[in-house]
């Protein structure tokens, strides 16, 4: 380098001139790289911290409780159902027809008509014979008729027909009383409206 006082030529690396002594420039150091940080390798992944382990014999997920109000208002639906389906069958069951329940009886309440027994075989003695019927959600002015058939003879008796506006026990008799009507088998049918509601077989013996 050169002296900038004097202009005599130095060596680069004095710090003072050889010829006036002058104090010379510090001499610029070569270029220094900052350290830079290291770069991030590609296709690092983070590390995560391990899974929590559930205790042995315990699984991970565990099912939620189910409700108990759900349980009772289910038991109390299924317990309103049978007792629904009960009613209905004691009623005579889910059939279309109006005549709910008949038997043959030897003996009807008087006030009722509802049968005091029944019976599938009546003694020859028995001075009469009933047919009793439950007759249900029939149409105003219904006529109600029952048609009794010997089977041996073919002896057929149709009964006066009986006219109701509503829910009811009726009966029909045959009356052997003073009268011919043999003993054996017989069929007899109850017609509401002149449609076939019942048929029930007995003998006379």
């Amino acid at each position: 380098m050169f002296c900038p006082k004097c202009g005599a030529r130095n060596d680069d690396n004095v710090r003072f001139c050889i010829n006036c002594g002058s104090v010379l420039s510090t001499p610029q150091q070569p270029n220094q790289f900052q350290q830079m940080p290291p770069l991030q390798q590609p296709n690092q992944f983070q590390q995560r911290p391990p899974l929590q382990q559930a205790p042995y014999g315990q699984p991970m997920y565990m099912q939620p409780k189910k409700s108990k109000a759900g349980v009772i208002i289910a038991i109390i639906i299924i317990i309103v159902i049978i007792g629904v389906l009960a009613a209905v069958w004691l009623n005579g069951g889910f059939s279309l027809l109006n005549v709910k329940q008949a038997y043959i009886a030897t003996a009807v309440d008087p006030t009722t008509s509802e049968p005091l027994d029944h019976v599938k075989r009546v003694p020859s003695t028995t001075p009469t014979v009933y047919v009793a019927a439950l007759v249900r959600n029939v149409d105003e002015g219904a006529n109600i008729v029952a048609v009794w058939y010997h089977l041996d003879s073919e002896e057929t008796v149709v009964s006066d027909p009986l006219y109701i506006n509503y829910d009811a026990w009726v009966n029909f008799s045959i009356d052997r009383t003073g009268s011919n009507f043999p003993t054996g088998d017989f069929v007899v049918e109850i017609y509401v409206d002149e449609v076939l509601q019942k048929t029930l077989e007995f003998s006379i013996y």
